[in-house]
């Protein structure tokens, strides 16, 4: 299941957001590490995970991730775990090891998800909201590359962990995940699709929202989150428009609050200018919708549709002949935070 959770910058948005997950401090590695180098021929796609020991004997209160890289990767996602697990550092294949994302999810938790073909970005949290990374941890990336190039390359990333004291602590943030796998993007058209998922059993009257980051591929193009109350209105959370390789990641400074609104909506919007209709892919021949969120509380979440409709039928158009779907919702689902 090839997911962001326990498991992208010419952007506006809704409340005061800061571009691109980042405050515009100076980013402060506490710990930095350099990944082994992958080679991708011309035209050519890879998968692979890779792994780095933080050798940490204390906790980490993690404020801030930046990744850089190469070229040609088209996205990474990111989980801290006990150290004894999946083995010796390194690249590796992910089904070699038996690497599992929710297994991952359970043992530690998401650190980062790379927006889709950025080359350089940082998750940055409001100061004082922090992912807790326990002692002995061990950070491992499912890693999808994809060379446009002519000619091959040898292409890593270098990720940065900047921690902050833990009397600086304020609030431990948990991850909340939702995605549409049932998407049939119309082939020359725009096209957008929403789904609204119930978490109000999981987050109880009131909680912040820190961070946003929206994933899918070269055809999508903007990107909406809203809160939704009682009564079906919404609230705007982020709302922007992008192009291939815009950083998606918004830091939402202030934390906006749910004000009692139970369920989370989100939109993707596509210009799909291929021949063909475009499923749900992990590849760069096929599109994704998805998002990672960062919110306070004791409780990560994921929603996992799939399977709810065979045959996705558009519910209205827009004036300028944009088609609008919406999808059902899977059941979400709570895992306990462990920190």
């Amino acid at each position: 299941m090839p997911v962001i959770i326990l498991l992208v910058a010419a952007a506006i948005f809704a409340v005061g957001c800061g571009s691109g997950g980042d405050d515009g401090s100076a980013f402060v590695a506490t710990l930095e590490h350099t990944f082994d180098p992958i080679l991708v021929d011309s035209s050519a796609e890879e998968y692979w995970c890779q792994s780095w020991t933080l050798d940490n004997d204390e906790t980490l209160y993690v404020n801030r991730v930046r990744q850089v890289n190469d070229g040609a990767w088209h996205h990474s996602n990111w989980s801290f775990v006990p150290e004894e697990m999946y083995g010796e550092d390194g690249t590796w294949k992910c089904r070699d090891r038996n690497w599992n994302q929710v297994e991952a999810a359970l043992a530690g938790g998401v650190i980062f998800a790379q927006s889709t073909q950025s080359f350089e970005e940082v998750q940055a949290f409001p100061e004082g909201a922090v992912i807790v990374v326990p002692p002995r941890s061990k950070i491992v990336g499912t890693v999808h590359l994809f060379n446009a190039g002519a000619a091959p390359i040898n292409t890593s990333l270098t990720m940065g962990l900047q921690a902050i004291e833990e009397e600086a602590v304020e609030v431990k943030l948990r991850e909340v995940s939702f995605l549409m796998s049932d998407i049939a993007i119309p082939a020359q058209r725009r096209s957008r699709w929403s789904q609204t998922c119930d978490i109000g059993d999981f987050v109880g009257e009131s909680y912040n929202i820190y961070y946003v980051l929206g994933h899918y591929h070269q055809w999508g193009n903007s990107f909406q989150m809203s809160f939704v109350d009682d009564d079906g209105n919404q609230r705007s959370i982020v709302d922007f428009t992008n192009n291939p390789g815009d950083t998606l990641g918004v830091t939402i400074d202030p934390p906006l609050n749910s004000e009692g609104a139970g369920r989370l909506n989100y939109v993707c919007g596509y210009n799909n200018t291929t021949d063909r209709v475009l499923h749900w892919g992990n590849n760069g021949q096929e599109e994704m919708c998805q998002f990672l969120a960062y919110i306070d509380g004791d409780t990560k979440i994921a929603a996992f549709e799939g399977g709810l409709v065979e045959d996705p039928q558009p519910t209205g158009e827009t004036e300028d002949g944009v088609l609008l779907y919406d999808l059902p919702c899977g059941s979400p689902f709570g895992l306990p935070g462990r920190n």
